[in-house]
């Protein structure tokens, strides 16, 4: 009965089920839309409430004062609007055009919103203060940002520039779109983009998570919408960096800009999409950091954390006069050991940072499974500080990694390496660990013969640690690393399992053999503000 069963019963819905996920699956692939969304049309204008400002804001339609419970401002164009108002001003008042008809030969014209000026704004005619009476009063170009009194619009020109950040914009008439509808939603698409005939022009793409930086992702992504193209600010909480990355492939042999606000993981992402992608020319890579380390931001100039009153144009201007570098890219080979002592699959990752193993690795893993936990329900940096040296601390007790030198053998260019009693390895391709901290700095001139780390020299750092305890007095300058040396390849056999973390992200890893080789280099934007 059972053979039976199973041939005229199990196997045949086993494999219509098979067939009917594979015939969807197969159909989707061929359906997906190759073309990356950049705005959904049946909203006029991206309403946000209006919030954590002392100036005074006025309804656009009916021109009452804004409270700050019930005041909504659009994040593009700048107009405000009381709740019963809101349907009126999308009716009206016209958003910041993301396209325009590419049949339209006229030039682009000033996109003039009334009243609710910048903070200190200058009229561009006569260089006096505007917006300094009650009630909506002046004019502002959403475009060039430019101010002028009622009396000295007239005297400006119709045609708008786009201003001092003219050449990081993509105008709307450069964006080909098409018009998908998607069950109650009509989106617009983007198919193609065409330069204008601006020389050196340089576009940038903004990329962020609005859910990240304590929800800060969010609030810095609005304030560039504001002095760009509303299409070129992309969040990956909605998409992910391969539809970001579209936009260079777009751009062809144009070379763009890609200014990211995340940690050190985020940046590690787009920059391994980057790689992944093989885009010509390679994008350069700018910071904003929201990290809790944020130790790349620091070494490129862009700062150990992010304003919390942050500038928009401030970063533009950071951004036109920063100075591109190259920065070395390492291959991550991870063979594990199986239980037999045979090799398992490998795992490759990259790596741009640092590599530990041990007790800060130990700690980092702690702190990384606290903040994924359903009961970790208060974000802040330094709070977050504080539970990591709590982490640090508990360490001290217990020291899981005690006596790693037994259970470890390093080779840097395939030579075998000495090791004191260590609980931690740190391998590293930056002057910054743990937050700031230069570790290979710290002795150096215990050691006339080795050389200063470079972040494009195809050189790796390593160093030992002897302890939680250690790397406490290493963090506030009161102790020295163990210097192990350094090369161009580092091999590590970890005979027992032990927590490993590349580029602050962590896990636990089993007995392995990993490699680290060079493999490329990316391209970064160093700030001159040091």
């Amino acid at each position: 009965m059972w053979d039976e069963d199973i041939s005229t019963v199990i196997l045949p819905t086993l494999s219509t089920v098979i067939f009917f996920v594979f015939t969807i699956n197969f159909f989707r692939h061929l359906m997906r839309n190759p073309h990356i969304q950049i705005r959904d049309v049946t909203k006029e204008h991206n309403w946000k409430p209006i919030t954590g400002t002392t100036k005074a804001y006025c309804c656009s339609i009916c021109e009452t004062l804004l409270l700050n419970l019930d005041g909504l401002f659009c994040d593009s164009c700048g107009v405000c609007a009381d709740r019963g108002c809101i349907k009126l001003a999308d009716k009206r008042l016209k958003c910041k055009a993301i396209n325009v008809s590419l049949n339209n030969d006229q030039p682009m014209k000033h996109h003039w919103v009334k009243g609710n000026l910048p903070l200190v704004a200058i009229c561009y005619i006569c260089e006096e203060e505007c917006d300094v009476e009650p009630g909506l009063a002046d004019w502002w170009c959403c475009w060039c940002q430019r101010c002028v009194h009622e009396a000295c619009k007239l005297v400006l020109s119709d045609i708008c520039d786009f201003g001092k950040f003219k050449l990081m914009i993509i105008p709307p008439k450069s964006l080909e779109v098409i018009n998908r509808r998607s069950t109650m939603r009509r989106r617009l698409h983007l198919r193609s983009v065409i330069p204008p005939n601006w020389p050196d022009w340089n576009p940038i793409i903004v990329v962020g998570n609005r859910k990240s930086g304590n929800n800060d992702g969010g609030h810095i992504l609005s304030l560039f919408r504001r002095l760009l193209n509303p299409a070129q600010i992309v969040d990956l909480a909605e998409r992910d960096p391969v539809a970001a990355l579209e936009w260079c492939r777009l751009l062809g042999k144009t070379p763009c800009t890609i200014l990211v606000a995340g940690g050190d993981g985020t940046i590690a992402w787009l920059l391994n999409t980057i790689d992944k992608l093989g885009l010509e020319p390679i994008p350069s890579v700018a910071i904003i950091p929201l990290g809790t380390g944020n130790d790349l931001s620091r070494v490129l100039g862009w700062g150990k954390q992010h304003d919390s009153h942050l500038d928009p144009a401030e970063v533009l201007r950071k951004v036109q006069t920063a100075a591109k570098i190259k920065f070395d890219r390492w291959s991550v080979t991870i063979k594990p050991y199986s239980a037999l002592g045979f090799r398992g699959s490998q795992r490759n990752l990259f790596m741009y940072n640092y590599i530990s193993v041990g007790v800060d690795a130990q700690v980092t893993l702690n702190f990384h499974r606290t903040r994924e936990s359903r009961f970790y329900l208060f974000s802040h940096r330094i709070f977050n500080k504080l539970l990591y040296l709590c982490f640090g601390t508990q360490q001290v007790v217990e020291r899981e990694c005690k006596d790693l030198d037994k259970n470890m053998e390093v080779y840097l260019d395939d030579k075998k390496i000495e090791l004191p009693s260590i609980e931690s390895v740190v391998i590293l391709n930056i002057p910054s660990w743990a937050a700031g901290v230069d570790l290979w700095k710290m002795g150096m001139e215990d050691d006339p013969n080795s050389k200063v780390q470079s972040i494009n020299d195809g050189k790796l750092e390593v160093v030992a640690l002897y302890s939680s305890f250690h790397m406490a007095q290493l963090q506030v300058g009161l102790s020295k690393p163990y210097r192990i040396g350094q090369a161009s390849t580092v091999k590590i056999k970890l005979l027992r399992s032990c927590a490993m973390q590349v580029d602050g992200e962590p896990w636990y890893q089993q007995p392995c053999e990993f490699n680290i080789t060079y493999c490329n280099q990316a391209s970064m934007l160093m700030s001159n503000d040091f």
